[in-house]
């Protein structure tokens, strides 16, 4: 067992990515309908190779965990900042900011009933509500000699135990939530399959584009109405004619004498052009009683299509609805799917546009591109990413993390910390690329790919560290550590949902979203499957963006002040 435990010591890099891997081999493990997730299956592997009392280089955590947290603010940047400015998501903000009060003050009262020193608070915080972002600016915190240690414990072994808090209550702080999300509507006498129908029902939820039943169809001009007018009259006569207008009609080619002209607002339609158009049936009778007749040119016919990523910049389209966004603009373009945080989000007509928000599109080349250019801009390398913008934001925001001021003899980060800096600095950047593509690419996919792994190897060091003294802890405060996870998960997730639904009267879906976001729990696939709709997932998304910061805040005040 020394050699073991030798060879694990000296290729703790190694060791490092076999938890990783068997933990998310462990993390597909259902419990009943519920699957235990990756970063569970982290922590439960990580403790188990603990137990060798193995030590993880402080450095290794530092350096993934701010790479994590950098990119996660990259993630939640344009969310955050609209919660914050936005009135639409004025009922969002006030979901976050009462979930962080009922956090501040549950966890609070627990603390001075229990005797639980800073360590075991920072701990609870991050377990308790699911944020491990919590654990990392507060294991920052210590290992920066920020933060007074509890008597009796040195910066290695108040880490441990901050880490050991964090085992014990991050198992309840996953599973109640997923278990009081289920039984919370079913406490206020709601069904949330019903109540996600009828949510829908109000708001139209389906958005029908009408995109789909388009053909591209081609006429001569013969007829003497158009002859002499331009192309705006010709679409704006065909939408007149287009029994349902969800998809207004679109000139994409003009031929005169076999050549291709350009389209333009001064270009006028002459006896003998050939006209082709994307349009629907509708359009396609109007057109041969007033334009000609139609023909089946091979060069008129062949129209290019394409389709796009989009970020959406425009600020004139902030909090337009989809319905109004396709109708106003969308003209031949069909958006084929939407996301926000990464997360997919329901096509519906009342669903409200964020900047920042990634569209899925397709349509003829020329209606796409105009699309694109109203809407924001068009994701040319979805593969690339600029190391220099993120080395640099990541620098200079850590750095600025690491300030700090005197207040009535407390030291206090300004930031909290250098990754709590640099997760600031990755959300200014995520806000900045949702405004404009001219700062350096971050990619999607990078991004989903360096927090992922960030994270894993922060959590599984983190387990690791803990898993030497969880036993012990388990001994001395086990049961106490046990009963306050479970007051303070089961309190903040019941009154951040009866303030959802008694005092701002969300529909009981969208308030089981809001909730599990404000909570910034991964439960939002259980509600879902439980909702038989993704209405919960719009309401999930802006709150799991503003609270990942703020619930870092709050733990990192609790911790100074107990």
């Amino acid at each position: 067992m020394e050699a073991i435990t030798s060879y694990l010591q000296t290729n703790i890099v190694l060791l490092l990515f076999l938890v990783v891997g068997l933990g998310y081999v462990v993390g597909k493990i259902k419990i009943g309908s519920i699957v235990l997730g990756g970063t569970t299956g982290v922590l439960i592997i990580g403790i188990i190779f603990g137990l060798l009392h193995l030590d993880v280089p402080p450095i290794i955590k530092g350096v993934f965990f701010t790479l994590y947290l950098f990119v996660l603010g990259i993630k939640i940047g344009p969310g955050f900042i609209n919660v914050l400015t936005s009135r639409a998501a004025f009922k969002y903000l006030a979901m976050c900011l009462a979930a962080g009060a009922f956090m501040a003050v549950t966890i609070y009262l627990v603390a001075i009933s229990f005797g639980l020193n800073s360590m075991v608070v920072g701990g609870l915080s991050a377990g308790a509500m699911t944020t491990s972002a919590v654990l990392g600016a507060a294991q920052g915190l210590v290992s920066g000699g920020g933060i007074k240690m509890p008597e009796g414990l040195d910066a290695k072994s108040a880490a441990n135990l901050l880490s050991s808090a964090y085992a014990i209550t991050y198992l309840y702080g996953t599973f109640g939530l997923i278990i009081l999300m289920k039984i919370l509507p079913k406490l206020v006498g709601k069904n949330i399959a019903e109540e996600a129908a009828k949510f829908g029902e109000q708001s139209e939820a389906a958005l029908d584009q009408g995109g789909r039943s388009g053909n591209i169809r081609a006429w001569r001009v013969t007829k003497p109405k158009y002859i002499g007018k331009g192309v705006s009259d010709l679409e704006a006569g065909a939408a007149t004619h287009e029994a349902d207008q969800k998809m207004p009609a679109s000139i994409e080619k003009i031929l005169r004498d076999g050549q291709s002209l350009e389209i333009g607002p001064d270009l006028k339609l002459q006896s003998g052009d050939i006209v082709s158009a994307w349009a629907t049936p509708e359009v396609l009778v109007f057109a041969s009683e007033v334009v000609g007749d139609e023909v089946t040119d091979a060069a008129a016919l062949a129209i290019d299509l394409s389709s796009a990523e989009l970020v959406v910049t425009n600020k004139e389209l902030e909090d337009k609805s989809l319905a109004e966004l396709v109708h106003s603009y969308g003209r031949g373009v069909t958006i084929e799917s939407m996301a926000r945080r990464g997360m997919d989000l329901p096509l519906r007509a009342d669903l409200n546009v964020v900047r920042g928000d990634v569209m899925f599109v397709s349509g003829p080349t020329r209606q796409v591109q105009a699309f694109a250019d109203k809407a924001g801009y068009v994701v040319t390398d979805q593969m690339a990413t600029d190391l220099v913008t993120l080395g640099l934001f990541l620098a200079i925001f850590g750095a600025l993390g690491t300030i700090t001021v005197s207040v009535f003899g407390l030291t206090i980060s300004v930031l909290g910390g250098s990754s709590v800096g640099a997760m600031v600095g990755g959300a200014i950047l995520g806000w900045l690329r949702s405004r404009s593509p001219r700062l350096g690419s971050v990619a999607t996919p990078a991004v989903d790919a360096l927090a992922g792994i960030g994270l894993a190897i922060f959590i599984a060091a983190v387990a690791i560290g803990a898993g030497g003294s969880l036993v012990a802890v388990l001994k001395s405060q086990g049961p106490i550590l046990i009963l306050a996870g479970f007051i303070v998960t089961t309190a903040c997730t019941v009154g951040t949902f009866m303030f959802g639904h008694f005092i701002l009267r969300l529909n009981v879906a969208e308030n089981a979203g809001a909730t599990c976001g404000a909570m910034t729990g991964v439960a939002i696939g259980e509600i879902i499957k439980d909702a038989q709709s993704s209405v919960p997932a719009v309401a999930y998304a802006l709150p799991s963006a503003f609270n990942n910061l703020t619930f870092t805040l709050v733990g990192l005040i609790l911790m100074s002040i107990l």
